[in-house]
């Protein structure tokens, strides 16, 4: 009989079925402050993207912003990451969603991207990234979205983006957001600990990885920079 999932809540359950951590069960495909598009189009304002626009989702995992970019607005999109099971079911979603033709997902880390030199229009990430990549791949006058935690309280993105050798062209502090967003996440973690859905080792590294970070003092930023 044919095992292969038929629809994207099928793909993704197996996947997480598989694959029980902390960053996938309470956090389904969103594990990250701006891989929920809502928030990510904040970003996006005033970007012209369109069928000749080639991007770049680095750190991509199960490519969610880039299967989403490529369904929206039909551009080609790049996917690079580490584990490639995440990105076999990145290639199984896109096939799914019927835009395999406008996506490409490789295994590759964020500091040795397998891309040539000025290929991109646009990079983004709500992840790791490596800036000197980011800059070698992007295109003059190419656009940098990056949503990230920046742990260290005293570092602004002006100083970020001038360490980079990239123009700040805009900058938002979503540090509340993301507080309320991860608080809400170990909430929800704790109810499926209290379910057995869930063991208390998950549980306290949701508190761990999402929480302390924050309680410390980081700030969560989107950044929109730009290649001179």
């Amino acid at each position: 009989m044919d095992q292969r999932p038929t629809n994207k809540t099928q793909r993704l359950q197996r996947w997480f079925d598989e694959h029980p951590r902390w960053d996938h069960a309470s956090y389904g495909e969103f594990m990250h402050v701006g891989a929920n598009q809502t928030i990510f189009r904040i970003a996006l304002q005033e970007q012209e993207i369109g069928p000749e626009t080639r991007i770049l989702d680095t750190a991509c995992a199960v490519g969610g912003n880039a299967r989403w970019m490529a369904s929206l607005y039909g551009c080609t999109v790049y996917g690079n990451d580490i584990d490639e099971e995440a990105l076999t079911v990145a290639r199984d979603l896109a096939e799914i969603e019927d835009i395999s033709d406008l996506c490409t997902f490789v295994k590759a880390p964020v500091d040795d991207l397998p891309f040539d030199d000025d290929m991109f229009d646009m990079v983004i990430t709500t992840d790791l990234f490596d800036p000197p990549e980011v800059n070698r791949v992007l295109k003059p006058g190419g656009s940098f979205i990056a949503i990230s935690l920046v742990e260290d309280p005293k570092v602004t993105p002006v100083q970020l983006s001038s360490n980079w050798g990239l123009e700040l062209e805009s900058s938002l502090d979503v540090t509340d957001l993301a507080f309320a967003f991860n608080r809400a996440k170990e909430a929800e973690a704790r109810l499926l600990h209290d379910s057995d859905m869930i063991g208390a080792r998950e549980l306290i590294s949701i508190m761990n990885e999402s929480i302390a970070p924050y309680t410390r003092g980081g700030r969560h930023y989107i950044m929109r920079l730009r290649k001179p």
